[in-house]
């Protein structure tokens, strides 16, 4: 195992400082740090930069009902801080630390019901693609049966440019529309997509993580 740099160990002391309290945990030894939050995931990644030492500041918010690795929410909340220096990197990166915590405590709070999730991916369900598979299984797990059928109608119509992870993408879709007519079997196929996505990201087993939806506070 490589040896780590010396900007390498004052980025993971100011993550860990930052993060860990919150309940997020690190990647191994990378730079990544996921919120577990059961059946959607926040990841922090103090992304390293191709020409100088230092770091970028990058949050994710995935759901892992989406078979395939990829985020559907990413954003850089601060800029890049070049390494000089220990004395000068040292306090720029806990400030950026910091700013990671107040990310994730924000990203927790934007979505801390499903309802709120519900209609986050509702309002951008105009969109093909993942954010219209997206919606579709949101709408199906919250008992929404015909907007979840509208939507995987559409998925069905839709004309895609013919790349390999679009057709996987209709055929996943076309599955799980055959299961609107039988709930549980539904949930069943959504926990076992997010099950096996857990697995691939190297998180615990939570076979009871959609125990925590609460479909009753859609309106």
């Amino acid at each position: 195992m490589a040896k780590a740099s010396e900007h390498g160990k004052i980025i993971a002391a100011a993550a860990k400082a930052a993060l860990a309290p919150i309940g997020c945990v690190r990647k191994g030894q990378s730079r990544v740090w996921y919120s577990d939050q059961r059946y959607w995931l926040i990841a922090v990644e103090f992304q390293p930069s191709g020409w100088s030492k230092g770091s970028y500041l990058n949050i994710f918010v995935a759901w892992l009902w989406k078979e395939s690795y990829g985020y559907a929410i990413a954003y850089r909340p601060a800029k890049f801080v070049p390494f000089e220096n220990a004395e000068q990197f040292t306090p720029q990166i806990a400030h950026m630390a910091a700013v990671a915590a107040r990310e994730v405590q924000k990203q927790r709070e934007r979505f801390k019901t499903f309802n709120r999730i519900y209609q986050h991916l509702l309002s951008d369900s105009h969109r093909d693609d993942w954010p219209k598979y997206n919606a579709a299984v949101a709408a199906g797990l919250a008992g929404e049966m015909l907007t979840a059928r509208r939507l995987f109608n559409e998925m069905a119509a839709w004309q895609t440019h013919g790349y390999g992870w679009q057709e996987k993408l209709k055929v996943d879709s076309a599955a799980l529309a055959e299961l609107l007519d039988e709930p549980a079997q539904f949930r069943a196929a959504v926990l076992a997509i997010i099950e096996r996505r857990r697995n691939i990201m190297r998180l615990p087993p939570d076979p009871h993580c959609l125990d925590a939806l609460n479909p009753t506070e859609l309106p």
